[in-house]
């Protein structure tokens, strides 16, 4: 009667604990949240339950497999007491790490803390270098609240913890040889979410379409566990395997079958330099001629008028490291694995360092390049000269790394020094959190992003006076400069996770070496970063087959899609529409079509790429 008392108030406090936990995220998020009336708010509460039970019971079956152990035994109560007592506090302290990492990680990615989001801490100066003072509050506040919730545990749940020193007989021993699968299996009921044919899974949290209240309602401690789970098994085989092989190598044969190669031809010389100027962070809604915020990027703006624009343009994922592969490799990014992370796979991709043999190669960067293995990566795709924070000790820093405006000045000498023909890319930092740059904030917008939305205001000024002092340079006459966003970010346009506004980024090739018909023009065939090598050698006139996925821009008959990634789910983009699923919750986010017939093609489509795609991935 004393273990169930003491259960009962165990599995009451934990659920007390999550409780206090989710309110906390509300007041974080509260202005998402209360888009949704107040009676849909409450409904976190009874769909919480499932998720918080079945974590409860998985720590409950560590605790009773203790207890029953120690109940053979006339001594050691006490120091089971103790160890019970471990236990607890080791997790309350593990629930506040992760309620804290999630709020941090919300406000950057939209999502729970996941498998993706931890791999990130094989490089935890760079995960350190990157918390802002909001964040370093929020983790600190959490680890606060555990520490109150130990002391509560101690004085109203573990002073109920039996020690009971009664008699061992063969009766007594007998009945708790029983006890211990009668007990189990109430757990594993828990667990489990019932006798129903198929477990729990995220979609028993589900009740929405205000997603942060899903999010709120799943436990983020069974969901962080589920994930590194989940992320380490999930990959023996296919996990978008639905066609046979046959109907997915006929849709790549029919798919990327090139009948005639129409280029148009946009440069005025066969072997310009190529500079990269990849932009932190920049979504569409920075940019006033992507139908984006007014007065942010004044100065991109000027550029537009010497350049191209290309205005239906994508990234294909959400975190630089992915951005890195599909930008020069031309991969596709995959929701749960990158396969920049894995040195075995990413070496065996095709690279624009590769395949400009007669160029030098060059890779610079204000911060630590170690952050997402990108440093391994470029280095292993044949980059001539890399280099980041660790060269530019001497120059003024924030958190993160070299502010902006000393990095493209520096950038400046490195370029001056190249010997021509060069593939050269600076990858800017300032418009990363914690957004420490040097430079006053002056534009508000009422929003959580204004930090933000100045610090690309800030990029925008240094990139406008690099372009400007560069023009006397011998080597500026005869370069192409690609400025393109590594990818997109939170705006105070709000979109959802899985909106394909929400990956619509800026690209602009700029330069003497541009048509004089094309400055100043604009490009609105649709693309994306798996596309930017396959058009660049096909505009310098180097076969691109190697480049399974992508697509060249200035072919005008060859269709184009979009492929991209969230967190938890994968979508396509076509010129019909767009199509987004979630894999966790096992639902269609977004589908965007003229009738249902198109709808059904797009599924379909992004399901063949997919399964098309990660086969490669394999089968590297």
């Amino acid at each position: 009667m004393n273990n169930l008392k003491f259960i009962i108030r165990y599995i009451l406090f934990w659920i007390f604990f999550f409780l206090i936990g989710r309110v906390v995220f509300v007041l974080f998020f509260s202005r998402e949240v209360f888009e949704s009336s107040f009676f849909e708010i409450l409904k976190i509460i009874p769909k919480s339950f499932s998720l918080d039970i079945s974590f409860i019971s998985y720590l409950l079956v560590i605790i009773v497999l203790f207890m029953w152990v120690f109940s053979f035994f006339k001594k050691g109560k006490k120091l089971l007491s103790k160890l019970i007592f471990g236990i607890t506090s080791m997790f309350l302290i593990f629930s506040a790490l992760v309620n804290g990492g999630e709020v941090s990680l919300y406000s950057e990615w939209q999502t729970k803390l996941n498998y993706t989001a931890l791999s990130h801490f094989s490089n935890p100066k760079e995960v350190f270098s990157t918390a802002s003072f909001s964040h370093i509050f929020t983790m600190v506040l959490f680890i606060f609240v555990s520490v109150v919730f130990i002391r509560i545990y101690k004085r109203k749940v573990h002073l109920f913890f039996p020690l009971d020193s009664s008699k061992i007989s063969w009766k007594s021993s007998f009945l708790k040889i029983i006890f211990l699968p009668f007990i189990l299996g109430v757990l594993l009921f828990g667990i489990r979410g019932g006798f129903q044919p198929i477990p729990m899974n995220l979609s028993n949290a589900y009740f929405s379409n205000n997603l942060i209240l899903n999010d709120i309602a799943v436990n983020p401690n069974w969901n962080i566990l589920q994930s590194i789970f989940k992320s380490k098994t999930n990959f023996n085989g296919n996990p978008y395997k639905k066609y046979s092989d046959k109907e997915c190598e006929k849709f790549i044969s029919e798919f990327y079958k090139v009948e005639k190669d129409t280029t148009i031809s946009v440069l005025n010389v066969k072997h310009p330099n190529i500079v990269f100027i990849l932009l932190e962070s920049w979504s569409a809604d920075n940019v006033e001629s992507l139908g984006g915020l007014k007065g942010i990027t004044p100065n991109f703006k000027g550029l537009e008028n010497g350049g191209l624009l290309f205005t239906d343009f994508y990234s294909n994922g959400w975190t630089s490291d992915q951005g890195m592969s599909s930008i020069f490799s031309s991969f596709p990014v995959f929701p749960y694995v990158a396969i920049i992370n894995q040195a075995d796979k990413s070496r065996r991709l095709p690279a624009l360092s590769k395949s400009l043999k007669n160029y030098n190669s060059s890779y610079f960067f204000g911060g630590q390049l170690t952050y997402g293995n990108i440093k391994a990566y470029l280095l292993s795709q044949g980059f001539d000269l890399v280099k980041d924070e660790d060269n530019y000790s001497h120059l003024p820093s924030g958190r993160l790394g070299v502010h902006d405006e000393f990095m493209f000045s520096q950038f400046k000498e490195e370029l001056s020094v190249l010997k021509e023909p060069f593939m050269s890319t600076l990858f800017t930092i300032s418009s990363h959190s914690p957004y420490d740059f040097p430079a006053e904030h002056k534009l508000f917008f009422n929003s959580k992003e204004d930090k933000y939305v100045n610090s690309v205001a800030y990029t925008d000024k240094c990139l406008g006076d690099f372009m400007e002092s560069v023009k006397t340079e011998d080597w500026y006459e005869n370069t192409l400069f690609v400025i393109v966003a590594d990818h997109s970010h939170n705006s105070p346009k709000g979109w959802k996770v899985a909106e394909k506004e929400r990956f619509k980024i800026p690209m602009l090739w700029f330069g003497k070496v541009l048509e004089e018909e094309y400055k100043g023009k604009t490009h609105d065939k649709m693309g994306s970063h798996i596309d930017i090598t396959p058009t660049i050698l096909s505009q310098l006139e180097i076969n691109n087959d190697d480049y399974s996925f992508g697509r060249n821009l200035f072919n005008p008959t060859l269709e184009v899609v979009v492929p991209f990634a969230f967190c938890r789910g994968f979508g396509l983009i076509t010129e019909d529409g767009y199509y987004a699923f979630s894999e966790s919750y096992n639902k269609v986010f977004e589908i965007h079509a003229e009738n249902p017939e198109k709808e059904k093609e797009i599924k379909r489509k992004a399901e063949l790429f997919f399964q098309s795609a990660f086969k490669k991935y394999m089968d590297l």
